[in-house]
Protein backbone atom coordinates (compact mmCIF):
# COMPACT_ATOMS: atom_id res chain seq x y z
CA UNK A 1 0.00 0.00 0.00
CA UNK A 2 2.78 2.44 0.90
CA UNK A 3 4.42 1.88 -2.47
CA UNK A 4 1.20 2.91 -4.21
CA UNK A 5 0.78 5.88 -1.87
CA UNK A 6 4.29 7.08 -2.69
CA UNK A 7 3.57 6.84 -6.41
CA UNK A 8 0.47 8.96 -5.96
CA UNK A 9 2.44 11.38 -3.77
CA UNK A 10 4.91 11.87 -6.63
CA UNK A 11 2.05 12.48 -9.05
CA UNK A 12 0.35 14.97 -6.72
CA UNK A 13 3.60 16.81 -5.98
CA UNK A 14 4.39 17.07 -9.69
CA UNK A 15 0.88 18.41 -10.31
CA UNK A 16 1.38 21.06 -7.63
CA UNK A 17 4.58 22.27 -9.26
CA UNK A 18 2.77 22.30 -12.62
CA UNK A 19 0.01 24.41 -11.06
CA UNK A 20 2.62 26.87 -9.80
CA UNK A 21 4.20 27.15 -13.24
CA UNK A 22 0.78 27.38 -14.87
CA UNK A 23 -0.13 30.24 -12.55
CA UNK A 24 2.93 32.17 -13.78
CA UNK A 25 1.85 31.66 -17.39
CA UNK A 26 -1.75 32.60 -16.59
CA UNK A 27 -0.72 35.82 -14.84
CA UNK A 28 1.75 36.89 -17.54
CA UNK A 29 -0.75 36.29 -20.36
CA UNK A 30 -3.60 37.89 -18.41
CA UNK A 31 -1.57 40.96 -17.49
CA UNK A 32 -0.56 41.48 -21.11
CA UNK A 33 -4.12 40.97 -22.36
CA UNK A 34 -5.63 43.44 -19.87
CA UNK A 35 -2.92 46.09 -20.25
CA UNK A 36 -1.78 45.76 -16.65
CA UNK A 37 1.80 45.03 -17.74
CA UNK A 38 2.03 48.39 -19.53
CA UNK A 39 0.42 50.25 -16.65
CA UNK A 40 2.84 48.74 -14.12
CA UNK A 41 6.16 48.22 -15.88
CA UNK A 42 5.95 51.06 -18.46
CA UNK A 43 3.80 53.71 -16.78
CA UNK A 44 5.24 52.83 -13.32
CA UNK A 45 1.85 52.75 -11.62
CA UNK A 46 2.79 50.64 -8.61
CA UNK A 47 1.03 50.32 -5.23
CA UNK A 48 1.70 52.95 -2.60
CA UNK A 49 3.52 51.98 0.60
CA UNK A 50 3.31 54.44 3.47
CA UNK A 51 6.21 53.05 5.52
CA UNK A 52 9.75 51.83 4.99
CA UNK A 53 10.31 48.15 5.83
CA UNK A 54 12.86 47.83 8.68
CA UNK A 55 16.11 45.91 7.99
CA UNK A 56 15.40 43.02 10.40
CA UNK A 57 12.38 41.48 8.59
CA UNK A 58 14.19 41.90 5.27
CA UNK A 59 17.23 40.04 6.62
CA UNK A 60 15.03 37.28 8.06
CA UNK A 61 13.16 37.02 4.77
CA UNK A 62 16.40 36.69 2.79
CA UNK A 63 17.79 33.98 5.08
CA UNK A 64 14.45 32.17 4.97
CA UNK A 65 14.36 32.22 1.16
CA UNK A 66 17.92 30.88 0.80
CA UNK A 67 17.25 28.20 3.42
CA UNK A 68 14.01 27.11 1.76
CA UNK A 69 15.72 26.81 -1.62
CA UNK A 70 18.42 24.66 0.00
CA UNK A 71 15.72 22.54 1.64
CA UNK A 72 13.84 21.97 -1.61
CA UNK A 73 16.92 21.16 -3.69
CA UNK A 74 18.39 18.81 -1.09
CA UNK A 75 14.98 17.28 -0.38
CA UNK A 76 14.35 16.56 -4.05
CA UNK A 77 17.78 14.94 -4.27
CA UNK A 78 17.12 12.78 -1.20
CA UNK A 79 13.87 11.52 -2.75
CA UNK A 80 15.10 11.44 -6.37
CA UNK A 81 18.95 11.26 -6.45
CA UNK A 82 19.87 12.92 -9.75
CA UNK A 83 23.63 12.33 -9.44
CA UNK A 84 25.78 9.76 -7.64
CA UNK A 85 27.64 10.21 -4.37
CA UNK A 86 25.81 13.22 -3.03
CA UNK A 87 23.47 11.71 -0.47
CA UNK A 88 25.55 12.44 2.63
CA UNK A 89 26.29 16.06 1.75
CA UNK A 90 22.69 16.67 0.66
CA UNK A 91 21.40 15.27 3.95
CA UNK A 92 23.74 17.59 5.85
CA UNK A 93 22.60 20.56 3.76
CA UNK A 94 18.99 19.55 4.41
CA UNK A 95 19.52 19.39 8.18
CA UNK A 96 21.33 22.76 8.37
CA UNK A 97 18.71 24.44 6.18
CA UNK A 98 15.96 22.88 8.29
CA UNK A 99 17.32 24.38 11.50
CA UNK A 100 17.72 27.79 9.85
CA UNK A 101 14.14 27.72 8.58
CA UNK A 102 12.81 26.77 12.02
CA UNK A 103 14.87 29.45 13.79
CA UNK A 104 13.83 32.16 11.31
CA UNK A 105 10.21 31.00 11.51
CA UNK A 106 10.18 31.29 15.31
CA UNK A 107 11.88 34.69 15.20
CA UNK A 108 9.48 35.96 12.53
CA UNK A 109 6.45 34.85 14.53
CA UNK A 110 7.85 36.57 17.60
CA UNK A 111 8.54 39.70 15.55
CA UNK A 112 5.01 39.64 14.14
CA UNK A 113 3.45 39.29 17.58
CA UNK A 114 5.43 42.23 18.94
CA UNK A 115 5.45 44.53 15.88
CA UNK A 116 2.90 43.77 13.18
CA UNK A 117 0.70 40.91 14.36
CA UNK A 118 -2.47 42.91 13.64
CA UNK A 119 -1.48 43.06 9.97
CA UNK A 120 -2.14 39.31 9.70
CA UNK A 121 -5.53 39.33 11.47
CA UNK A 122 -8.40 38.51 9.12
CA UNK A 123 -11.28 40.86 9.84
CA UNK A 124 -14.87 41.00 8.65
CA UNK A 125 -14.02 43.67 6.01
CA UNK A 126 -11.30 41.28 4.76
CA UNK A 127 -13.85 38.50 4.39
CA UNK A 128 -16.17 40.80 2.42
CA UNK A 129 -13.25 41.96 0.29
CA UNK A 130 -12.02 38.44 -0.45
CA UNK A 131 -14.19 37.83 -3.57
CA UNK A 132 -13.05 41.11 -5.16
CA UNK A 133 -9.40 40.29 -4.54
CA UNK A 134 -9.86 36.84 -6.04
CA UNK A 135 -11.68 38.20 -9.09
CA UNK A 136 -8.92 40.78 -9.62
CA UNK A 137 -6.22 38.10 -9.69
CA UNK A 138 -8.38 36.03 -12.06
CA UNK A 139 -8.80 39.07 -14.38
CA UNK A 140 -12.55 39.10 -13.79
CA UNK A 141 -12.43 42.39 -11.90
CA UNK A 142 -10.55 45.61 -12.59
CA UNK A 143 -9.73 46.51 -9.00
CA UNK A 144 -10.27 45.92 -5.31
CA UNK A 145 -10.05 48.25 -2.30
CA UNK A 146 -6.70 47.78 -0.55
CA UNK A 147 -7.33 48.92 3.01
CA UNK A 148 -4.36 47.55 4.92
CA UNK A 149 -0.80 46.33 4.42
CA UNK A 150 -1.91 42.86 3.24
CA UNK A 151 -5.04 41.86 1.34
CA UNK A 152 -7.14 38.87 2.54
CA UNK A 153 -5.35 36.33 0.32
CA UNK A 154 -1.96 37.55 1.53
CA UNK A 155 -3.07 37.40 5.17
CA UNK A 156 -4.35 33.85 4.73
CA UNK A 157 -1.14 32.75 2.97
CA UNK A 158 1.45 34.50 5.15
CA UNK A 159 -0.39 34.26 8.45
CA UNK A 160 -1.94 30.79 8.26
CA UNK A 161 -0.99 28.56 5.31
CA UNK A 162 2.80 29.06 5.39
CA UNK A 163 3.05 28.59 9.19
CA UNK A 164 0.84 25.48 9.01
CA UNK A 165 2.91 23.83 6.28
CA UNK A 166 6.18 24.73 8.00
CA UNK A 167 4.93 23.29 11.29
CA UNK A 168 3.87 20.02 9.64
CA UNK A 169 7.19 19.82 7.80
CA UNK A 170 9.12 20.42 11.04
CA UNK A 171 7.20 17.78 13.01
CA UNK A 172 7.45 15.13 10.30
CA UNK A 173 11.07 16.06 9.63
CA UNK A 174 12.01 15.51 13.26
CA UNK A 175 9.99 12.31 13.13
CA UNK A 176 12.19 11.06 10.30
CA UNK A 177 15.33 12.00 12.24
CA UNK A 178 14.24 10.45 15.55
CA UNK A 179 11.35 8.10 14.74
CA UNK A 180 11.36 6.26 18.09
CA UNK A 181 11.17 9.46 20.13
CA UNK A 182 8.83 11.51 17.93
CA UNK A 183 6.65 8.86 16.28
CA UNK A 184 6.72 6.13 18.92
CA UNK A 185 3.24 7.04 20.14
CA UNK A 186 1.83 6.33 16.64
CA UNK A 187 3.37 2.85 16.35
CA UNK A 188 0.35 1.01 17.75
CA UNK A 189 -2.08 2.20 15.05
CA UNK A 190 0.42 2.84 12.24
CA UNK A 191 1.74 -0.72 12.17
CA UNK A 192 5.06 -0.02 13.88
CA UNK A 193 7.58 2.78 14.05
CA UNK A 194 8.98 1.99 10.59
CA UNK A 195 5.51 2.29 9.05
CA UNK A 196 4.85 5.52 10.96
CA UNK A 197 8.11 6.95 9.59
CA UNK A 198 7.11 5.93 6.07
CA UNK A 199 3.80 7.77 6.41
CA UNK A 200 5.59 10.77 7.93
CA UNK A 201 7.88 10.82 4.89
CA UNK A 202 4.86 11.02 2.57
CA UNK A 203 3.26 13.81 4.62
CA UNK A 204 6.58 15.65 4.76
CA UNK A 205 7.02 15.40 1.00
CA UNK A 206 3.48 16.56 0.18
CA UNK A 207 3.70 19.45 2.65
CA UNK A 208 6.93 20.57 1.00
CA UNK A 209 5.27 20.36 -2.42
CA UNK A 210 2.30 22.43 -1.21
CA UNK A 211 4.62 25.03 0.26
CA UNK A 212 6.61 25.15 -2.98
CA UNK A 213 3.43 25.68 -5.01
CA UNK A 214 2.24 28.53 -2.80
CA UNK A 215 5.73 30.04 -2.81
CA UNK A 216 5.74 30.01 -6.62
CA UNK A 217 2.37 31.77 -6.61
CA UNK A 218 3.59 34.24 -3.98
CA UNK A 219 6.73 35.03 -6.00
CA UNK A 220 4.68 35.46 -9.17
CA UNK A 221 2.27 37.95 -7.61
CA UNK A 222 5.12 39.78 -5.86
CA UNK A 223 6.88 40.18 -9.21
CA UNK A 224 3.82 41.20 -11.21
CA UNK A 225 1.89 43.25 -8.65
CA UNK A 226 4.72 45.11 -6.88
CA UNK A 227 8.08 44.60 -8.62
CA UNK A 228 9.75 47.63 -6.93
CA UNK A 229 8.84 46.27 -3.49
CA UNK A 230 10.26 42.86 -4.46
CA UNK A 231 13.58 44.44 -5.43
CA UNK A 232 13.58 46.54 -2.28
CA UNK A 233 12.89 43.56 -0.04
CA UNK A 234 15.99 41.79 -1.34
CA UNK A 235 18.11 44.93 -1.01
CA UNK A 236 18.45 45.42 -4.79
CA UNK A 237 16.98 48.93 -4.67
CA UNK A 238 16.67 51.55 -1.96
CA UNK A 239 13.25 52.30 -0.57
CA UNK A 240 12.45 55.89 0.32
CA UNK A 241 9.23 57.50 1.45
CA UNK A 242 9.42 60.10 -1.32
CA UNK A 243 9.84 57.41 -3.95
CA UNK A 244 6.89 55.42 -2.67
CA UNK A 245 4.70 58.52 -2.41
CA UNK A 246 5.60 59.27 -5.99
CA UNK A 247 3.79 56.10 -6.98
CA UNK A 248 0.75 56.87 -4.89
CA UNK A 249 -1.04 58.79 -7.64
CA UNK A 250 -1.78 55.66 -9.65
CA UNK A 251 -2.31 52.69 -7.33
CA UNK A 252 -3.20 49.83 -9.69
CA UNK A 253 -5.17 47.80 -7.20
CA UNK A 254 -7.39 50.53 -5.81
CA UNK A 255 -8.91 52.07 -8.90
CA UNK A 256 -11.16 53.91 -8.54
CA UNK A 257 -9.15 55.54 -5.74
CA UNK A 258 -12.35 56.56 -3.94
CA UNK A 259 -13.57 52.97 -3.69
CA UNK A 260 -13.37 52.17 0.02
CA UNK A 261 -16.73 50.53 0.42
CA UNK A 262 -17.06 47.20 2.15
Amino acid sequence: MLAEVNIWADVIATSMVAIGLGFWLFQIVGNFATGRIKRKFVDKQWPHHDAIVPPLPKIMHAIHVVSMIALWVSGIYIRFPFFDGGRDIMKNIHFVAMYLVIIIFVLRVQYALSHDGKEFTITWPDIKNFPRVFLYYMFLGKSYPHRMKYNPLQKMTYGYLFPTFLTVMAITGFGLMWPDKVLGWTASFAGGVAAAAAWARVIHFLSAALLLMFTMIHLCLSFIEDYPALLMFFGLTKQTVDEEHGHAAHPPITEPVTDHAG
